[in-house]
């Protein structure tokens, strides 16, 4: 039968044309080719927008974390995070799980301030955590001058406490060391990234009783 066909093709003369049947057995065969091709680009721009989504949030967590180091590398009070949420009604509490809040008194390039870090849970996706600053200074109260709350890193996630501040037995004086542990979720494949460092705060805190950063500033 097939090679009827054939004999049949070709001894059509050019201007013959295709008959109705095989239009449309082309236009089927067009479609599948298609239909094959528009899913293989759609799968991959999934996982292509799935993968940059978490290379984002990891980079976000990343540069919020350089410049937390730049700042409790300047600062001269590192208020422990432990406290944070009982004595500060700025801070969200979040279950009662501490280190959720700090507050540094920094000088950061050379600008005498107080800044202060937070998660709070992220309206656009539920179970993720923003990470969030804003910063004041000393006479905010007479200057007006207090920023608002800013967010630096989303898709985080909640696990352990992701501010601890170790004061051994320095009290408020002396060098500490600010842990910082963030977990950056991986939509993607489901590895989730955590990220951590361990950052000393500068070793002059004489003069400064940490009433630089009181009172704090309405939420």
């Amino acid at each position: 039968m097939m090679r009827r066909w054939l004999r049949r093709r070709l001894a059509r003369r050019p201007d013959d044309g295709l008959s109705l049947a095989e239009m449309l057995v082309a236009m089927m065969v067009f479609a599948m080719a298609m239909a094959m091709i528009t899913g293989a680009l759609i799968a991959t721009l999934h996982v292509t927008k799935g993968a940059q989504s978490a290379s984002d949030a990891e980079f976000e967590a990343r540069q919020a974390l350089a410049i937390i180091d730049r700042q409790v590398r300047s600062g001269n009070v590192l208020f422990s995070p432990a406290d944070e949420v009982t004595y500060l009604s700025s801070c969200h509490d979040l279950g009662g799980n501490s280190g959720d809040c700090m507050r540094i008194y920094t000088q950061s390039n050379g600008d005498e301030k107080c800044v202060q870090w937070q998660l709070v849970p992220d309206p656009s996706a539920v179970g993720t955590y923003q990470l969030q600053m804003r910063s004041w200074t000393s006479d905010w109260q007479s200057s007006g001058k207090v920023t608002a709350w800013a967010v630096n890193a989303r898709g985080l996630l909640l696990s352990g406490s992701p501010f601890t501040l170790d004061v051994g037995n320095a009290g408020l004086y002396g060098e500490r060391l600010l842990k910082v542990h963030l977990v950056s979720k991986n939509v993607a494949n489901g590895h989730n990234v955590t990220i951590d460092a361990s950052i000393s705060g500068r070793n002059t805190t004489y003069g400064y009783s940490g009433s630089q950063c009181l009172p704090v500033p309405p939420g």
